[in-house]
């Protein structure tokens, strides 16, 4: 059995004193200039290579902070700059996911609610869907966007505002019986928004702002059509034509929770830091958030991919005009990478995959927090099934215990009360016991 006992405990004391002693170290960095030199060189070689209009990015890598990059242009005569909202597509999904698991938490809504309980009938979509169903799209519904003419009835008139009770009357048929499959489906998160609304008595962007986006000051992020968008959009292409000048009301208000938000690289970082370093849902809704199901490995607005041999969790986003989004977070280091362009069909997560192999190459993939990493091997190899944490809920600013497997994919998370890690229903292998502290994080290697 492993134990990190009362002079281990004292060592993680220390480490947190160090923590404390390296705060204004930590405050005083800026991302290495080398390899921000090495990223933006990739981005502008992309572009190039794929002759891009513009693409902006943004990598958060934890103790060295943010880097920013852009390239290329938004129409003749403009470059891209940090401070352009692009389109991100389904990358909204996350947004509205997050956002009915805090009405979850608030006990305004249970995830096993079913529809009948907050919403009429419609046709040809089942009123015993859940609404874990609809945010893991396990509820067999087909997808709106999928039905014929569906684009033509959006462009016929670009300025017509589309509400979601109108368009679920046009779902077709189910795919399959909920909870008995799996697929992507825009009209699942059309539905979550009209419960979080139905349950609320306020708009969904009333509630994203309120919610979500004021409180971390998500200042250039914006819902389309339901808000003013108040800074300058790069112009969208497709097919190279710029469509910025076609109005985007009917797309964007169809699209609605499902992938009609605009935002910058840098606050998409931002978002998905405080997201998964646990500052935003309690402990429960983040485990719903990250319990992977079906052929999509999709949670709730977020999916478990394996890129370049490493788990990360990922999601991506489309629109009609002219936009592409990557969002990624790789859970065994903290680093994030968020990737806009402004351009279809080339695809943002192509970049994204790039930049996180520049990244690999350059030794940072396969690190954590090195300015305050604990030397790893500190547990009896090989440990028990059940290994012993003693004392640490006295930790009071320990903000999570992850347990990851050597490739860095989450398989528990453990409560900052709970004193045993039980290994039992896991193979022989390497683990990692991950302590996430304000300041930074810990990890302790655990051979079973």
């Amino acid at each position: 059995m492993g134990f990190i006992t009362l002079s281990l405990m004292k060592k993680i004391y220390c480490i947190i004193i160090t923590f404390f002693s390296l705060t204004f170290f930590i405050n005083a960095q800026t991302f290495d200039v080398v390899l921000a030199s090495k990223l933006q060189n990739k981005i502008d070689s992309i572009s190039i290579a794929n002759n891009l209009k513009g693409i902006s990015a943004s990598v958060y890598y934890p103790g060295m902070g943010t880097w920013k990059g852009v390239t290329g242009i938004s129409h003749s005569g403009t470059p891209i700059t940090s401070d352009m909202l692009f389109g991100i597509g389904s990358n909204t999904k996350l947004f509205t996911g997050v956002l009915l698991l805090k009405l979850a938490e608030n006990n305004l809504i249970q995830l096993d609610d079913s529809l009948h309980q907050h919403l009429p009938t419609f046709n040809n979509i089942d009123s015993n869907i859940t609404i874990r169903q609809l945010l893991n799209h396990t509820s067999g519904l087909a997808d709106v966007s999928s039905v014929p003419g569906y684009p033509d009835s959006m462009l016929t008139n670009p300025n017509r505002v589309f509400t979601a009770s109108e368009l679920i009357t046009w779902v077709p048929p189910p795919l399959f019986s909920a909870g008995t499959d799996w697929s992507y489906c825009n009209t699942n998160y059309l539905l979550a928004a009209m419960i979080a609304e139905s349950t609320t008595g306020q708009s969904y962007s009333e509630l994203l702002r309120n919610d979500i986006l004021t409180p971390l000051q998500l200042d250039s992020t914006f819902l389309d059509v339901y808000e003013t968008i108040l800074y300058p959009v790069a112009h969208p292409w497709q097919g190279g034509v710029n469509n910025h000048y076609t109005p985007r009301t009917s797309i964007n208000s169809a699209a609605w929770a499902a992938g009609a938000m605009y935002s910058t690289s840098e606050e998409m970082a931002h978002w998905y830091n405080t997201l998964f370093n646990e500052q935003l849902l309690n402990s429960n809704s983040f485990n719903e958030l990250t319990t992977f199901v079906g052929s999509g490995n999709y949670g709730i607005g977020i999916s478990q991919k394996t890129v370049l041999g490493r788990t990360v969790w990922t999601h991506g986003g489309n629109i009609w005009g002219g936009y592409s989004s990557s969002m990624m977070f790789d859970p065994s280091t903290g680093i994030i990478i968020c990737v806009l362009i402004n351009q279809l069909p080339h695809q943002a997560n192509l970049v994204s995959i790039d930049l996180l192999s520049s990244l690999i190459n350059n030794s940072l993939g396969s690190a954590e927090n090195t300015i305050n990493e604990e030397p790893l091997n500190i547990f009896p190899n090989p440990t028990s099934d059940i290994v012993t944490i003693n004392g640490i809920k006295s930790l009071n600013d320990v903000s999570y215990i992850h347990l990851l497997d050597n490739k860095g994919t989450l398989l528990k998370n453990i409560g900052i009360n709970d004193t045993q890690v039980d290994l039992t229903s896991f193979t022989a292998g390497i683990y990692f016991i991950k302590i996430k502290h304000q300041l930074g994080s810990v990890r302790y290697k655990v051979i079973k």
